[in-house]
């Protein structure tokens, strides 16, 4: 089997747990919209509010916002800015990626994972929750979402490098037969 195509095997199977949260996210979505009704129709239709429904919409946003970076990523629809690549060669273009998500965003996301570490475990070890009254019982699960987002971002990372490695090498193979 030639290098090309165990990176892009590598890469399939990396990419694996960021489809499957995708199908979470839309999921998510929906649960955010809902609620985000329901509290919107509960306080000014019927002069109800509970700070749990609240806080419930900040944590739907921040699960979403946290675990959908790295599907983004995946799905080619994170924000880049393109003025020069566009008259990149393929070949340079694979390598600018390559080197990008090797030299910035995985050590981003080691970074974010390895300085969040303590603030999570701390959480967990207190049991945090609401400071409100009445608010979410399990902050610290909120929380988790940080490390959630360090590794998933990681993973596409890598699966993306070794998607464009495999575009390299493809290349290099090619040369070598002409």
């Amino acid at each position: 089997m030639a290098l090309a195509d165990r990176l892009l095997k590598l890469a399939h199977a990396l990419d694996a747990p960021v489809r499957w949260l995708g199908a979470l996210l839309a999921v998510l979505v929906l649960l955010l919209v809902l609620t985000g009704f329901a509290v919107v129709l509960l306080r000014y239709g019927w002069q109800w509010s509970q700070p749990w429904l609240r806080e419930s919409v900040l944590a739907l946003n921040a699960a979403i916002f946290l675990l959908g970076a790295a599907y983004a990523l995946q799905r080619d629809e994170h924000v880049r800015v393109d003025v020069l690549s566009r008259h990149w060669s393929p070949r340079t273009r694979a390598w600018v990626e390559l080197l990008g998500m090797l030299g910035v965003v995985l050590p981003f996301a080691i970074f974010i994972g390895l300085h969040s570490v303590d603030y999570v475990m701390q959480s967990w070890r207190i049991g945090e929750s609401s400071s409100e009254p009445g608010g979410l019982p399990a902050i610290w699960l909120q929380k988790s979402l940080i490390l959630g987002m360090a590794l998933t971002l990681a993973l596409q990372a890598l699966a993306r490098a070794a998607r464009f490695g495999a575009r390299i090498a493809a290349g290099a193979a090619g040369e070598h037969r002409a």
